[in-house]
């Protein structure tokens, strides 16, 4: 097959725009490529070198603007700001969106103070903090977390005021549901309760929950229907169905998905009133050129990702079930949700860490619903200010269709193995996924006829089973009910650990760190718990406030409830720990300062707080000093999680302890900590030193040395990976990637 230029021209564009977004390479290099393109004297060559240099020079422009954005000149820290606001907030407050009214360009994302409603487009002076992040690519970003917004002023313009109606249409009509209907028609999530936002990504069904190109393609295949029942030509009933949904798109703010799908319907309008059939790759790759000349941040954008992939998936099966079993609605739907689903799962794993096979089912029920929840919704919202008595009566429809929808996603979630967890960001959760998507593109050859793809699919399963038998090895976690289990995650340079007590409790110690592009929480530990089935964390312990150990705890506990969260208390001026509390605050999370002399049992666990020491003169003074230190006793093992405690934190505990079986060594190996005197009270079995890649040289040769002469053997998560210690009081058993170790406890 000859490659087709859309979807060279669209590849090689692309590619010059992400190289120049993610700083790679030098704008020199595709100045060297375009001028030698004409060597070739082949047109396709000339013509993708000069797209490949378009890429690199749009990327380069679109950093010159956002060095002039809000979200880059802004300093950190406290502010007052006036600002404009482009869509309404709610008493309830929560996330939105500003423009500030400075000399600086692109909107603010905001958290916006409860019991404060605004309606957009009105000017107000603010007054909060402004938290820097970064987003893909290193793209200024952050939040403005508003504490008290002063009076109003200005007019609205026909837009706000719209958005303003909308929203106030929506709570009317839809009451607590209208958080869902918000995300539905105007893209909003902020307001989606996380546990049921949750539930429709294990469900496969988190597409639902977005603007994407599927709400697109449903609203401009019922304006087109609508058209049609008006006596409208057909030419006629195409065109106005594109034009609306260019218009609503635009009204949205151009989300990357939905302008896709509104180019799709333009594109596919245009061929079907001049009577021309066009490839339907070269059609995809046609309308995701037009999406990146438009927001040449797309291309760096997660949904826009998801929702090429996804058509081209669902297109690319759905012509083969066409043509092996007919265009019935069943064999349909099952190609395109077969195909949406291995399209996608290469990006779920690596970007999410999840990949959802319920959808494949689920798909078959909320497709259908889907399909008139969103139309109905719509309507009503439009009828509302109009003729109420209609808008309730497609309210209470529609009401009924997102509680089905609803419904569907909690069974869902429910559904053993329906979604299979992964750690995001590795290779080792992309490539499975790569590999599946082969294999059933081979299965699937657009030349094969049924009983191809039988043979071809034996052979599969064939190899998988041979794979199977002779790759599993008869090992298991070695864990029973009256075990207790504590795993040290890798998680770079950075502390985490999980427990999970006999009875079946959890407890999590530090989350790992949190950085521009990189959140271990999000990234390790919370795919970690899920992949266990925890729902709930019985307790939280954050050993001291650094980002390393503090960092990933918000993306943990916004996917878990937390019983109880116990930290220093140590009060220090940082923004990440002011916004950790906040978090703390506003989820009705209970915490407790701990000290020193504390001490609490789990399901026969004992868990002793032996620092900060209450009374200590060096409170204060260092906070890696300060770190609260756990003793962990079950029957007659003990481990002990040091934090980032130093020489001066390990001479006041001394005379506290013991031998110990298990010692996380302190502050990642540091040369100041894991003392010669604190190794001779402790005489530890087994030393774990959690560190990954680092300038600060750890763990040192010297405290390498001092663990040498103590006779501990030492384990380490850059080298092993995670490392389980399992116990049942009496003896435990240490795993990881460099063996399996046996050991009875003192």
């Amino acid at each position: 097959m000859k490659p087709r230029p859309a979807i060279l021209l669209t590849l090689v564009y692309g590619a010059g725009l992400a190289t120049g977004l993610l700083h790679f390479g030098t704008p020199l290099g595709a100045a060297v490529l375009l001028a030698a393109a004409p060597l070739s004297r082949r047109p396709l060559l000339s013509l993708l070198a000069i797209g490949a240099m378009m890429g690199r020079v749009t990327a380069e422009t679109a950093w010159l603007r956002e060095r002039n954005s809000c979200a880059a000149r802004i300093p950190a820290g406290e502010l007052r700001l006036r600002v404009r606001l482009l869509e309404p907030v709610p008493s309830e407050g929560g996330r939105a969106f500003v423009r500030p009214l400075a000399a600086c360009s692109g909107p603010l994302s905001v958290s916006w103070p409860r019991g404060q409603p605004l309606a957009a487009g009105l000017a107000v002076a603010v007054t909060g903090q402004w938290i820097p992040t970064a987003g893909p690519g290193g793209r200024p970003g952050g939040t403005l977390a508003i504490r008290s917004a002063d009076a109003s002023s200005g007019t609205p313009g026909l837009g706000a005021r719209l958005r303003t109606a909308l929203a106030g249409a929506s709570r009317a009509l839809y009451g607590a549901r209208a958080s869902l209907v918000d995300a539905l028609i105007l893209g909003r999530r902020g307001g989606i309760d996380p546990d049921l936002q949750q539930r429709f990504a294990d469900a496969g069904l988190v597409h639902l929950l977005s603007i994407s190109g599927f709400h697109v393609g449903l609203i401009t295949a019922w304006l087109f229907l609508v058209g049609r029942l008006l006596r409208a030509g057909r030419s006629r009933a195409l065109i106005l169905s594109a034009v609306v949904s260019v218009l609503y798109v635009a009204f949205l703010g151009w989300p990357a998905p939905a302008t896709r799908a509104a180019a799709l319907a333009v594109v596919a309008t245009r061929c079907r009133l001049t009577q021309r059939h066009v490839h339907a790759d070269s059609l995809l790759a046609a309308t995701c050129l037009m999406v990146l000349l438009l927001d040449p941040w797309a291309i760096l954008d997660l949904g826009g990702w998801l929702s090429a992939s996804a058509l081209w998936g669902a297109s690319r099966f759905s012509r083969w079930t066409d043509h092996a079993f007919g265009t019935g609605f069943i064999w349909r739907t099952l190609g395109s949700s077969l195909g949406a689903t291995l399209a996608t799962a290469p990006i779920t794993a690596a970007a999410l860490g999840t990949v959802a096979l319920a959808g494949l089912v689920l798909n078959f029920v909320a497709i259908p619903i889907a399909a008139l929840a969103v139309p109905g919704v719509l309507a009503s919202l439009i009828l509302y200010p109009i003729v109420p008595v209609a808008a309730q009566a497609f309210a209470a429809g529609s009401g009924f269709a997102l509680h089905l929808l609803e419904l569907s996603a909690i069974a869902g979630a429910a559904i053993p193995g329906g979604h299979i967890r992964v750690e995001p960001g590795h290779a080792v959760a992309v490539l499975p996924w790569l590999t599946v998507l082969a294999v059933a593109l081979w299965i699937m050859g657009f030349r094969n006829t049924i009983g191809e793809a039988g043979r071809r699919l034996g052979w599969v399963v064939t190899a998988s089973v041979w794979v199977t038998l002779v790759s599993r090895a008869p090992h298991g976690s070695g864990a029973s009910g009256r075990d207790l289990t504590l795993h040290f995650l890798d998680v770079g340079q950075g502390d985490a650990a999980v427990l999970r007590t006999p009875g079946g409790h959890w407890v999590v110690v530090d989350a790992g760190p949190a950085g521009d592009r990189n959140d271990a929480g999000r990234r390790v530990v919370a795919p970690f718990l899920s992949s266990h089935g925890v729902r709930s964390l019985a307790l939280v312990v954050i050993s001291h406030a650094h980002a390393d150990h503090l960092g990933g705890a918000p993306s943990v506990l916004s996917r878990f409830r937390a019983g109880l969260v116990l930290e220093p208390g140590a009060m220090v001026a940082d923004a990440r720990y002011t916004a950790f509390l906040r978090l703390l605050d506003s989820s009705g999370v209970s915490w407790h300062p701990v000290h020193g002399g504390e001490r609490f049992t789990l399901d026969g666990v004992s868990f002793s707080v032996l620092h900060p020491i209450p009374g200590w003169s060096h409170w204060g003074e260092d906070l890696n000093e300060d770190s609260l230190v756990l003793l962990v006793e079950y029957g007659g093992f003990q481990a002990l999680l040091a934090g980032d405690a130093g020489f001066p934190a390990e001479s006041a505990m001394g005379g506290k302890l013991g031998p110990v079986d298990v010692l996380k060594v302190g502050h990642h190996g540091s040369r100041g900590s894991t003392g010669d005197a604190w190794l001779g009270t402790l005489h530890p079995r087994v030393a774990v030193i959690s560190v990954g890649r680092n300038d600060y040289g750890h763990p040192s040769p010297v405290t390498l040395a001092r663990l040498a002469r103590s006779a501990t053997e030492v384990h380490r998560t850059d080298r092993e990976g995670t490392i389980t210690v399992t116990t049942d009081g009496a003896r435990m058993i240490v795993r990881s990637r460099g063996g399996v170790a046996t050991f009875d406890v003192r």
